[in-house]
């Protein structure tokens, strides 16, 4: 995963570093649609940049397909900016952090990335993607990682950062920091 990662974001002396590495397990739904994620981009997560220094590899751990909430993803989308993002207005709500792009287009051509258990898909951080709702009865599994060259730097995220987000990230961050 790491020559790979290098191919994409480095170069023969880059030294690159796990930023960010989260385990998924989605439940089955309960039939209120709060097991999907909204379309988001994950740069709008990171206090590091530049982009283009900031690489994901999402690896499938059980089987994974439109059913159980497989990648959705824009195509070419990451060649745009960062987006604003703030909580969708759905019905039913929408689960704590899981904020979406506030002006997306729906019509928008989408690829589903279904994947077999062991598969790995790379992405940008500025691709436009999210998952549908688990359908099945059994937990989609998947892990990433974020990795950045060492171009990447951190700069002061909370100054970028809409209002809404800013409280919640820093209320998340001072209440783990409590325990």
């Amino acid at each position: 995963i790491v020559d790979v990662v290098k191919d994409l974001i480095g170069n023969p002396t880059s030294n690159i570093v796990s930023m960010n590495t989260m385990f998924f397990n989605k439940p089955p739904d309960t039939g209120s649609l709060t097991s999907r994620h909204p379309l988001h981009q994950d740069l709008h997560y990171f206090p590091f940049r530049p982009s283009d220094a900031i690489c994901c590899a999402w690896t499938a751990l059980v089987d994974v397909n439109r059913g159980n909430g497989c990648l959705v993803v824009l195509p070419g989308s990451h060649k745009s900016e960062l987006m604003p993002h703030g909580y969708p207005k759905w019905e039913g709500g929408v689960n704590f952090a899981y904020y979406g792009i506030q002006k997306v287009d729906l019509d928008a051509p989408r690829t589903y990335v279904e994947m077999k258990a062991g598969d790995t898909v790379f992405f940008h951080p500025l691709i436009i993607h999210g998952s549908g709702a688990n359908r099945s009865d059994g937990f989609r599994r998947a892990i990433s990682c974020h990795f950045a060259n060492d171009d990447a730097c951190y700069y002061d995220a909370n100054a970028k950062a809409d209002d809404e987000t800013r409280k919640e990230m820093t209320e998340m961050v001072e209440d783990r920091m409590a325990k």
